[in-house]
């Protein structure tokens, strides 16, 4: 039986900073490699710990490489092609698959179309990220379509065959990376389906959180104010903040989303803790 709702968030939880939704095009650009290009939509300009989350573009015939991270990596293909490669194991990845890098692990991504370009979203385990470029002398090794990586090494989740469960009603929820999933994670991500309809509690988290939406237009409610988010807007909820996702539109929608944390924990509170009226930091933020 799940846990009644809390009256309010602990007081340990008080928020230090504000909610930010970032729509496409005004977040921080970065030009990694020639014709490889990240927009920034979650990180240190905006305030975020020990997240970073964005896009990244990659040009026809274009890729990133052989690096490796001090953190763990998400890379999920949102649109066109890709191949992704770790310590020389070669996966072809199809829409919305998803691929988890530990840190320390050398790996590559590139676009293997020479027309059309390849569109990532991102995640790192970190509000400074990094990278050391290596040598790539790995043996290329294929892998099966159906592959799910090296166990005890990366992880990879074919979408078309992740399994899904209900986190709220008219909801479909996968859990692509945590702790449990990988031990010794620092963060965890996954993808939501929301049909009309279809929303999470007011909850709040002990971590920061990343909600990028890729399809459709998603309500975001926080503390009582309205944010309409669609075609890759990214909010970060810093810890803390009283929020929940809603789908108000007659067609579905869908996210990505991850936290700054290795377990995928809300902590669920008294719907009027989402409403102005209620918002239980409102007499000292001013919000």
């Amino acid at each position: 039986m799940a846990n009644a709702p809390l009256p309010r968030p602990p007081e340990s939880m008080r928020p230090d900073r504000p909610d930010v939704t970032t729509p496409v095009g005004s977040g921080a650009f970065l030009d990694i490699e020639p014709g490889v290009r990240f927009e920034c939509l979650v990180g240190s300009h905006n305030g975020a710990r020990d997240l970073t989350t964005g896009l990244v573009t990659i040009a026809p015939s274009a890729g990133l490489a052989c690096h490796t991270h001090p953190f763990s990596e998400s890379i999920t293909l949102l649109s066109g092609r890709a191949t992704a490669v770790v310590e020389g194991r070669e996966y072809e990845l199809e829409t919305l698959d998803n691929v988890v890098v530990p840190r320390g692990l050398a790996h590559v991504v590139r676009n293997p179309s020479d027309r059309e370009p390849a569109v990532f979203h991102i995640a790192m385990a970190s509000d400074s990220p990094t990278r050391t470029l290596v040598d790539d002398a790995f043996a290329r090794t294929p892998t099966p379509a159906d592959s799910e990586g090296r166990p005890g090494a990366e992880r990879v989740n074919r979408f078309r065959l992740a399994p899904r469960f209900e986190a709220g009603p008219n909801t479909a929820f996968i859990d692509f990376f945590n702790e449990a999933l990988m031990p010794g994670l620092e963060m965890s991500g996954g993808y939501g389906l929301f049909q009309p309809g279809g929303r999470l509690p007011a909850h709040v988290h002990d971590f920061d959180e990343s909600i990028c939406i890729i399809e459709g237009v998603a309500t975001c409610v926080v503390e009582g104010r309205r944010h309409a988010m669609s075609d890759g807007a990214t909010a970060l909820q810093p810890r803390g903040r009283v929020h929940y996702f809603i789908n108000e539109s007659d067609g579905p929608m869908a996210m990505l989303w991850v936290y700054a944390g290795p377990s995928p924990i809300r902590i669920v509170v008294d719907e009027r803790c989402a409403t102005v009226e209620g918002n239980p930091w409102r007499e000292e933020d001013g919000r």
